[in-house]
């Protein structure tokens, strides 16, 4: 986990968002007044990735652009920049459980699904595990790319396999 990032527990109303460009494509970063509630990445499919994240946010929920905030995560992120970071997590109890179980995992590193579901002590419940771990709405932040299948294989990723590829290539050679 990040070693300046803070949950918060309510949703704001007012959502700001903003994009930047990472290494690995531009990204779009919401947060409200207690934090970030989203990253994704935009990839080819930049429409349906805002209108996933409106319906994430509500109908009615006001927002603002802010390219500055969203570089400022990047920097964060993707160059070592210092700078707390908190969020703003909305989700089931047992995704929030599963999501800052994947916070834990150190940075590159992976852990299986199976180990994953171990570590939150519900070790039955991997299918379970694997679809919080698919509705993680913190890409990066939240690194679900760290999670493989028990037999190593890299699996699925919401961006794109290559992409989860990329990012567990660029953690094991920056960890190195």
């Amino acid at each position: 986990m990040h070693k300046n990032l803070y949950l918060c527990k309510y949703m704001a109303k007012k959502v700001e968002y903003g994009f930047a460009d990472s290494p690995f494509g531009e990204i779009i970063v919401a947060r409200t007044w207690d934090g970030i509630c989203d990253l994704q990445f935009l990839g080819f499919n930049r429409m349906g990735v805002i209108h996933e994240l409106a319906q994430r946010w509500g109908t009615y929920t006001p927002t603002t652009q802010s390219d500055e905030m969203a570089n400022t995560v990047q920097k964060v992120l993707f160059e070592g920049y210092d700078h707390p970071l908190t969020l703003d997590l909305r989700g089931t109890e047992f995704q929030l459980k599963v999501w800052k179980a994947i916070m834990k995992v150190p940075f590159g590193e992976t852990i299986s699904y199976q180990q994953l579901a171990a570590n939150i002590g519900q070790p039955e419940a991997v299918r379970a595990v694997a679809t919080a771990v698919g509705q993680n709405p913190m890409a990066v932040i939240i690194p679900c790319h760290r999670i493989i299948h028990k037999d190593g294989t890299i699996g699925e990723y919401h961006w794109g396999r290559e992409l989860k590829e990329k990012l567990l290539e660029w953690e094991k050679a920056r960890k190195s």
